[in-house]
């Protein structure tokens, strides 16, 4: 007997001369079963090994980026808006009573600081004729105000403090800040009571409007009474955008409500720059 290889499917020697038997083929169904079990499998295997792939590279790929981006500092927080109390609690004190002429026949009303050595804006009409006035601080502090300018269409009137120093100021709106319907408040003195000025709440009721008297001015439906000309008329930042000037009163066949008219700032400023006194909107 001559020794051969041992048979590669069965390892087991074989004396058959003519060489080993090749096994029978698989039938061609098994063979496509086979087939596609292998092909599914690899699929398998590639679309885990896709999503494990892609989960390391996504954190390899992160790290790099983490590595590579330089540090930013986290944004400032946004300051919330100020509530009115608090845009009066800044502006009421730069608000003045101011009384001309003789304490019995005199005008009282008011006027807005504007600059910490004295300078102050009012109404036209409040020192018409008058070259002095008296400003009252909401302290009652009486300061003595000198008339250097006024201008009687536009309605301003600029009074100088003199020797004044740090005192508190508002800050007038610069142009087109005024919205349509915005919150504003009026500080002013009102009936010319003592003390601090009175505040009253409205909006913005119209732009542009004009009176019998003036032109292009803002109207509200925060409250004007008898001794508000000359004073301010804010918005929710703090701004003065108006000089509060005058407000509309029925009659037994006219029925008016909150109808009340501010000089814009723009127009204060460009009026007061004519007379010399230069400001820059602070808002």
């Amino acid at each position: 007997m001559t020794a051969v290889e041992g048979d590669r499917e069965t390892g087991m020697p074989t004396d058959d001369p003519a060489g080993p038997v090749p096994a029978p083929s698989p039938p061609a169904r098994s063979r496509r079963w086979r087939r596609l079990r292998r092909l599914t499998a690899d699929l398998l295997l590639v679309a885990v090994g896709g999503v494990i792939g892609g989960v390391a590279g996504g954190v390899l790929g992160a790290s790099v980026v983490l590595a590579l981006r330089p540090s930013v500092a986290a944004p400032a927080p946004i300051a919330a808006p100020a509530s009115l109390a608090d845009v009066v609690a800044e502006v009421a004190p730069a608000v003045l009573r101011i009384q001309a002429g003789a304490p019995d026949t005199g005008t009282a009303g008011t006027a807005v600081v504007l600059t910490p050595t004295g300078d102050v804006v009012t109404n036209e009409h409040l020192v018409h004729g008058e070259s002095t006035a008296t400003l009252i601080a909401g302290d009652g502090r009486h300061l003595a105000g000198r008339v250097v300018a006024k201008d009687e269409k536009a309605d301003v009137a600029w009074l100088h403090i003199d020797g004044a120093t740090s005192l508190p100021v508002a800050h007038l709106a610069g142009p087109g800040t005024v919205r349509l319907g915005e919150d504003v408040v009026a500080i002013g003195n009102a009936l010319n009571l003592e003390g601090a000025p009175s505040i009253t709440r409205g909006v913005v009721s119209a732009v542009g409007r004009d009176t019998a008297t003036l032109q292009g001015v803002i109207q509200t439906d925060a409250a004007i009474s008898s001794g508000s000309s000359g004073g301010a008329l804010v918005d929710d930042t703090g701004a003065v955008i108006g000089i509060t000037t005058e407000a509309l009163v029925g009659d037994p066949s006219v029925s008016v409500e909150d109808i009340a008219f501010a000089i814009p700032s723009e127009r204060v400023q460009t009026v007061l720059g004519g007379m010399g006194l230069a400001l820059r909107p602070g808002r």
